[in-house]
């Protein structure tokens, strides 16, 4: 089989490698070299062995392992986030990449938000995203601030860097939200090194389908591989290293069920978004626990303070 991976980000490039192994595969992207357009967090523990998988030694790109992450100015103790150099990872990366087209009989939709290859998503769901690269002596501490339609975050990079950024319904509501989020927290606008905007796509995969159609499969961010709270390093690619799993076996028609059962903590995540955003209180309290004790696996450890905080807080404010 010949397969064509249009998109050579996180997803494209993992699978694009991954291919190389069974397949003879091509990749093309409309970039000439890896943006940085993504606060560049991660779970160390998931994004290590798949990064494995493909020669990458993930430690080498490892930032910064924050003690603690501060949401809505509630502490939670960090248990596998880190921040990486996405940029730099991508580099080299595409140094292995021989980019070019070949006559595919499988076409890879990986380009994200854009979804450039499979049908349009009925009722999308694309926040615009404006973030900055800037200097702060701030703790090293991960900060996130949510209210019912977005959200805003400081990643810290080392050596006093900090990504700061926002994502919401509309550029001015990012623009706005983010405004609140640096007088609560303290950054200011100074020292600021670069800029960018752009979109992400926050609808869960059961809301992306199709998957496949006809010789054109999605992965990543264009079948809506994102949590509920923005994350999609790691969701990228394991969605990857499943579709690469149902090519090797030959068994592509499995693809769909394999990443709806695979993401079922992201749906239950979106509902939880959905009912906040609609105030519908025993809705949330019913998928909160279910999110917390996933989170509690994969990223963060409330303690029971903590948790009966982030609850009430949440009652009261969404």
């Amino acid at each position: 089989m010949r397969v064509q991976v249009y998109g050579a980000g996180s997803s494209g490039s993992f699978i694009y490698l991954l291919l190389g192994r069974e397949f003879e595969a091509g990749i093309r992207d409309v970039r000439s070299s890896p943006d940085c357009g993504c606060a560049w967090g991660t779970v160390y523990s998931e994004a290590r062995p798949l990064y494995k998988m493909i020669g990458i030694n993930f430690d080498e790109y490892v930032l910064v392992k924050p003690e603690v992450v501060i949401i809505n100015g509630i502490g939670f103790r960090n248990v596998e986030i880190v921040t990486f150099d996405r940029k730099s990872l991508l580099e080299d990366i595409w140094r292995e990449i021989d980019f070019g087209e070949t006559k595919a009989d499988l076409i890879i939709d990986a380009t994200g938000c854009e979804r450039a290859f499979l049908s349009r998503i009925k009722n999308d769901e694309l926040y615009s995203t404006i973030q900055f690269l800037e200097r702060h002596k701030i703790e090293e501490n991960l900060f996130i601030y949510m209210r019912r339609t977005g959200y805003a975050w400081a990643f810290p990079l080392g050596d006093h860097l900090w990504h700061v950024g926002a994502g919401e319904k509309s550029p001015a509501r990012a623009l706005e939200l983010l405004q609140i989020f640096r007088k609560k927290y303290g950054f200011k606008e100074e020292n600021r090194v670069c800029g960018c905007v752009g979109k992400v796509r926050l609808l869960p995969p059961s809301e992306c389908k199709p998957f496949l159609d006809g010789n054109i499969v999605g992965v990543g961010e264009a079948i809506g591989c994102v949590s509920g709270f923005g994350e999609g390093n790691v969701p990228s690619l394991r969605s990857a290293k499943i579709l690469y799993e149902c090519l090797k076996e030959n068994r592509l028609n499995e693809y769909e069920n394999r990443i709806i059962k695979e993401f079922k903590w992201i749906e239950n995540e979106h509902k939880l978004v959905k009912q906040l955003q609609a105030s519908k209180k025993l809705t949330i309290l019913h998928l909160l626990p279910k999110v917390i004790l996933t989170e509690a696996k994969r990223t963060v450890r409330p303690s029971l303070d903590a948790l009966k905080h982030l609850t009430k807080y949440t009652l009261s404010r969404f």
